[in-house]
C-alpha cells in the first residue's frame, strides 16, 4: 500500500488491468509492489483472472499505471475505469436500476425529450458508454477495436463487456489462447521426449551413436519446448526481477548446457557409451553423465502442468462466462410515431407511459448494443428480457431461474418492473428500458463478482509477502547445495544433480494460484445459486459466524401481504362521520387463514365504502406493506382514492393525515391510545388481539368528524384556511374499524431455519410487528419464541444486532429494507450483512453478500459457498507450503532425480487448480 496520504477532496477511481506475463506468486508480488509505490494508489494483483484491480486518484492516470506496470516486465491493458461517484451513465433511474415502478418509469420518461426509439435518445445513452467492464481476461483485438468509440473515462483502449453476454465469450479468452499454444508446444515435446527417455533409460536401446541422437531430440525441447519459460525468465531479468519462469529456464539451461559439455568435452560422447535406468540419482563411476532426458522431461512435465492450470482457469470462470451469456443478443425496437409523424414523447405517450392509442408502431431487429436507455422494446413469448425495464404494455410471467435461481416465474403486468435475461413465459410485453449495458442488474452482478475475485483474503497476503523472496532464496539454496556437495567431497556430477533438482522442485505457483482459483470457482458458484459476495474479506467472517438475525416481512416472509378481514364496530353517532351501510364491494371478504379471526370480529359490522376510502387514502402516502396491502384493496374496490394532507408517519406506530377534511389515523392500538388519544373500546381491542395471535397484524382506524362540523362558525375567512393544520387539535379522533392483513410465509423458510441449525448457526427472528404474529411466524418455520425480537422500532433494529454481538455472538443480518440498513453495516463490523436483491438499493450497499434469489435459503447456500471456500483456501495453501517444505530438503539431499522433480511441481500446481474445481458442486 502507498504511504501516501490523499488529499482531502481527492476523488478516487478504480481501474481494471489486464497484465499479461505473469505465471507465479512472485510476478504477483513484484506487480503489486510496483503499482503501490505509486502516491496513492492501491493495487490487488490476481493470477488467476490475470488481472489487477487498482484504487488510484485523478492525478494518477491509466498511462502512468500502465508504465508502472511496463517497468515491473509485465504488458498491461485497460479494462475499466470507474468512479465511485458517479451512476452509471446507461441507467435511466438514479439508482442502477428499476428498484420500484415509480422511481423506473419516471426515471426512463426523463432520459431525454426523444421518443422512444429515436436517434437521439440512441445518442443520448450510448454516448456515455453502454456496456459492462469485466475485468477477467485479456482483451481481444477485436474488443480492443470496439472499444475505441466507447467514451469510458481513462479507458484507452478498455475492452467493454457486454451484460448482454456479447462479450461474454472473450471472458477468459487469454486462457484459451495460451492453453492452444502450450497444447501445440506440448505435444511436440511429447512426441520427442519419449524416444529421448526410452533410449536414455534402456541400454537394450542404445546402438552407436545414440547420445547424439538424442543431443539432437532434446535441442528443439530444450530451446522452443520451453521458450514460453526462456521469454519469461529473460524478461524478468532485465527489469532485475527473478520469478518461477527464472527457476525453470535456469534448471533446463543447466541441464541441457552440462549434458553438451558432457557429451563433446566430457567423454561421454565416444561410441559405445552406455546409461542405464535410474530414477534416484547415484554414481555411474563416471563424471560425464548426461540429463537431456531430464531436460526434456523437465519441460514436458511443466507444459503439461501449464496447460492443464490453464485449462482448468478456463474452467473456472465457467460460472461467471454462463451469467453474462444469459443475456439476449439480439431485440426488437419498437418505434411509436403520431398521426402527425411526430416521434417526441409528448406526442406519442400518455402522461402513465403507455403509448397513445392513436401512435403507429414500427418493430425492428437491432443488435442489443443498440439499444438505448428510454426505448420500447417488444418480448414475446420465449424470449429474454433484452434489458432491465418497465412494462408498459402486456400481462405475463417471466422466468428468473436462469439468473436467479428462482423456480416459480413471476407475474408481471404494466407498471412493474423487469430485469435483464429472465425469459418471459406466455404473453407478449411492451417494455421501456430503465437500463441498459453496464446499467442492468446482469451486469452489476458480473461487476460484484468479479470485484470479489479480484480480492485477497487475509490468509494470502501472507503467501504473497513468502512468494516475494522466494525465488531468491530458492536461488541461494541451490548454490548453496552445489558448494555443499563438493565440499564435502562428493562429485560434481552429484552435486549438479541436486542443485538443478532444488531449482526445478520450488514452486511458488501452488501458492499464487491456492486463493486466487479457489475464489474463481466459489464466487462463480456462488453466482450460479444467487448469491453475489462482495470480497475475500466476507469468507472469514463465514466461519465465525453463529447467529443470524432475519427480518420478517419479506424475509422470512412472502412480503406481499393482502387485506383479508376489514369490519366497522358500531358507533355511537356514526352516521354523522362515517357512511354506515355496508356495500357489496366492501362487505368484508374473509380470505383463506381468516377463519381464526372471524368470530372475534362477528360483533363488528362490515367495513363501509367511506371507512376504506378514507383508509387507504392515508395509507397511500405509505411505503410500509401494510399500507400498500390496505391502500391496493381500496383502489381494486374503489377506484381513485383522494390526496391525504398534513402526512405524518409515526415510525413503526402507524400514519396520520387529513383526508377530505376529517383527521385519519392507522395504527396500532396502543399508539392510537397512548398518543393520539382515541379511546379504543374492547370489541376492537379483542378483535386485534385474536387476528394476532393467528399470525395476521391488525391496525385499526380512527377517525374525526368533518372540519366544517367542529370549526367555529364565527372564525373568519384567514382562520378558516388554517382549519386543515390544526385538525389534530379540533378533531377528537374515534376507532371506527379494524383492517387486518396476512403475510403468508415462503414455503422454503422452514427448511432454511433447519439447515442454519445443522451449520450450527442460531436463528433470530426480528420484526417490527406485533409479538403474538411475530411468535405466530417463529413457530411455523422453526425458531424458539426467545429468539423472537418483535415490536423492534426501524431505528432499534441496529441496536438488536448490535446487543447480541455484545453478548459474543457473531451475527449475520439478513434484511431488504431502507430501514434494514443500518443494521446490516452493523452486523458487517463483526459479522454479515446479507441483503435481498429485490430490495433497497441502500441496504445491497450496506451488506457483505447480497441474495439475487428472494429465498432465505439462498442465505444458507452464501454460508455453505463461503464455508467451502475458505475450507478449500486452507487445503491449497496447507498444500503448497507443505509440499515447499518437504520437497526442496529432498532434493537437496540429492534423493530426487530433476525429471522427477520436475513432474513434481508441475503436479503441484495442477493439485492446487483441480482442488479448486471441486467447489463447482458447493452449496
Amino acid at each position: 500500500m502507498s504511504t501516501t496520504s490523499q488529499e482531502p477532496g481527492e476523488q478516487l477511481r478504480t481501474v481494471n488491468l489486464s497484465i499479461g506475463g505473469m505465471t507465479c506468486a512472485s510476478c504477483v508480488a513484484r506487480v503489486e509492489k510496483k503499482l503501490n509505490k505509486l502516491d496513492g494508489v492501491s493495487a490487488s494483483v490476481n493470477l488467476a483472472t490475470e488481472s489487477a484491480r487498482i484504487t488510484a486518484p485523478s492525478t494518477v492516470s491509466v498511462d502512468d499505471l500502465l508504465a508502472t506496470v511496463a517497468r515491473a516486465g509485465y504488458t498491461g491493458a485497460p479494462l475499466g475505469t470507474t468512479s465511485p461517484d458517479e451512476p452509471a451513465a446507461s441507467e435511466a433511474s438514479p439508482a442502477g436500476e428499476p428498484t420500484s415502478t415509480t422511481s423506473a418509469a419516471s426515471a426512463a420518461s426523463a432520459s431525454g425529450p426523444s421518443a422512444p426509439g429515436s436517434t437521439e435518445g440512441r445518442r443520448s445513452a450510448k454516448g456515455t458508454g453502454g456496456r459492462a467492464t469485466l475485468s477477467m481476461a485479456a482483451p481481444s483485438a477485436a474488443a480492443g477495436r470496439q472499444a475505441t468509440h466507447s467514451s469510458t473515462a481513462g479507458t484507452g483502449d478498455a475492452s467493454p463487456r457486454s451484460a448482454s453476454g456479447r462479450g461474454a465469450p472473450s471472458l477468459g479468452a487469454s486462457h484459451m489462447e495460451r492453453a492452444a499454444d502450450l497444447r501445440l508446444r506440448l505435444i511436440y515435446c511429447l512426441i520427442l521426449s519419449v524416444p529421448i527417455m526410452a533410449i536414455s533409460m534402456v541400454p537394450a536401446l542404445q546402438m552407436p551413436g545414440w547420445q547424439w541422437t538424442v543431443a539432437l531430440m532434446a535441442l528443439p525441447v530444450a530451446v522452443w519446448g520451453a521458450w514460453p519459460f526462456h521469454k519469461a525468465a529473460f524478461r524478468a531479468l532485465r527489469h532485475g526481477a527473478f520469478t518461477m519462469d527464472t527457476l525453470v529456464s535456469l534448471g533446463v539451461i543447466a541441464a541441457t548446457g552440462w549434458s553438451l559439455w558432457a557429451l563433446v568435452l566430457g567423454g561421454a560422447g565416444h561410441i559405445g557409451m552406455r546409461m542405464s535406468m535410474e530414477l534416484l540419482p547415484r554414481s555411474q563411476g563416471h563424471a560425464a553423465h548426461m540429463y537431456f532426458e531430464s531436460a526434456a522431461w523437465v519441460t514436458t512435465f511443466l507444459l503439461a502442468g501449464r496447460y492443464a492450470e490453464a485449462r482448468a482457469k478456463y474452467r473456472s470462470g465457467d460460472a461467471l462466462r454462463a451469467l453474462l451469456e444469459l443475456g439476449a443478443k439480439e431485440v426488437t425496437r419498437v418505434v411509436l410515431t403520431s398521426a402527425s409523424g411526430s416521434r417526441d414523447t409528448i406526442d406519442v405517450l400518455n402522461e402513465d407511459g403507455t403509448p397513445r392509442a392513436e401512435t403507429t408502431r414500427t418493430e425492428e431487429r437491432i443488435s442489443i448494443e443498440d439499444l438505448a436507455a428510454g426505448d420500447l422494446f417488444l418480448v414475446r413469448p420465449g424470449e429474454k428480457v433484452a434489458a432491465d425495464g418497465v412494462v408498459v404494455e402486456g400481462r405475463s410471467a417471466v422466468d428468473a431461474s436462469l439468473l436467479t435461481g428462482e423456480s416459480v416465474p413471476t407475474e408481471v403486468e404494466a407498471g412493474q418492473a423487469v430485469t435483464g435475461a429472465t425469459v418471459n413465459t406466455s404473453g407478449a410485453l411492451l417494455v421501456r428500458a430503465t437500463a441498459v449495458g453496464e446499467g442492468t442488474t446482469l451486469a452489476r452482478i458480473g461487476r460484484m463478482v468479479t470485484a470479489a475475485q479480484a480480492g485477497k483474503a487475509p490468509v494470502q497476503r501472507l503467501a504473497d509477502r513468502i512468494s516475494g523472496v522466494f525465488v531468491p532464496i530458492v536461488l541461494v539454496l541451490s548454490a548453496a547445495t552445489l558448494a555443499g556437495w563438493l565440499l564435502t567431497g562428493h562429485s560434481p556430477q552429484a552435486a549438479f544433480t541436486a542443485a538443478v533438482a532444488v531449482l526445478v522442485i520450488a514452486c511458488p505457483c501452488a501458492l499464487g494460484l491456492a486463493t486466487p482459483t479457489a475464489l474463481l470457482v466459489g464466487s462463480g458458484r456462488a453466482a450460479q445459486l444467487g448469491v453475489v459476495i462482495k470480497g475475500p474479506e466476507v469468507l472469514e467472517s463465514t466461519r465465525a459466524l453463529d447467529t443470524m438475525v432475519m427480518d420478517k416481512t419479506g424475509t422470512v416472509t412472502q412480503g406481499r401481504m393482502s387485506l383479508e378481514v376489514e369490519a366497522c364496530r358500531e358507533v355511537s353517532g356514526a352516521d354523522s362521520m362515517l357512511s354506515q351501510a355496508p356495500d357489496s364491494a366492501g362487505s368484508g371478504e374473509v380470505g383463506a387463514g381468516a377463519s381464526g379471526q372471524a368470530d372475534a370480529l362477528a360483533s363488528l359490522a362490515p367495513l363501509g365504502e367511506e371507512a376504506l376510502r378514507l383508509a387507504g387514502a392515508v395509507e397511500s402516502a405509505s411505503e410500509h406493506p401494510v399500507a400498500v396491502a390496505i391502500t391496493a384493496t381500496a383502489r381494486e374496490r374503489l377506484g381513485d382514492l383522494p390526496a391525504p394532507t398534513d402526512f405524518s408517519n409515526h415510525e413503526g406506530r402507524g400514519v396520520s393525515a387529513t383526508v377530505e377534511g376529517r383527521r385519519v389515523a392507522v395504527g396500532r392500538p396502543g399508539w392510537l391510545a397512548d398518543e393520539m388519544g382515541v379511546e379504543v373500546p374492547e370489541a376492537v381491542r379483542s378483535a386485534v388481539e385474536e387476528a394476532q395471535d393467528s399470525g395476521a397484524t391488525a391496525v385499526v382506524l380512527a377517525v374525526g368528524n368533518a372540519v366544517g362540523e367542529t370549526a367555529s362558525a364565527e372564525a373568519d375567512t384567514d382562520a378558516a384556511a388554517d382549519g386543515a393544520s390544526d385538525a389534530r387539535q379540533v378533531q377528537p379522533l374515534e376507532a371506527v374499524a379494524v383492517l387486518v392483513v396476512r403475510d403468508t410465509v415462503r414455503p422454503s423458510s422452514r427448511a432454511a431455519v433447519t439447515a442454519l441449525r445443522e451449520l450450527g448457526i442460531r436463528p433470530v427472528l426480528l420484526t417490527g410487528d406485533n409479538t403474538r404474529a411475530a411468535e405466530h411466524v417463529a413457530a411455523q418455520v422453526g425458531i424458539d419464541a426467545a429468539d423472537v425480537r418483535a415490536e423492534v422500532l426501524p431505528a432499534d433494529k441496529r441496536d438488536v444486532v448490535a446487543d447480541l454481538q455484545a453478548q459474543g455472538a457473531v451475527v449475520g443480518m439478513v434484511g431488504d429494507g431502507v430501514n434494514d440498513a443500518a443494521a446490516l453495516a452493523q452486523a458487517g463490523t463483526q459479522g454479515l450483512g446479507f441483503a435481498m436483491g429485490s430490495g433497497a438499493d441502500v441496504a445491497i450497499e450496506a451488506a457483505d453478500i447480497t441474495l439475487v434469489r428472494t429465498d432465505l435459503d439462498a442465505a444458507v447456500a452464501a454460508v455453505r459457498v463461503s464455508r467451502a471456500t475458505l475450507r478449500i483456501i486452507r487445503q491449497n495453501l496447507f498444500w503448497a507450503f507443505a509440499y515447499n517444505v518437504a520437497a526442496i530438503p529432498l532434493a537437496a539431499a540429492g534423493l530426487l532425480n530433476p525429471m522427477i522433480a520436475g513432474a513434481a511441481m508441475a503436479a503441484s500446481s495442477v493439485i492446487v487448480v483441480t482442488n479448486s474445481l471441486r467447489l463447482r458442486r458447493a452449496g
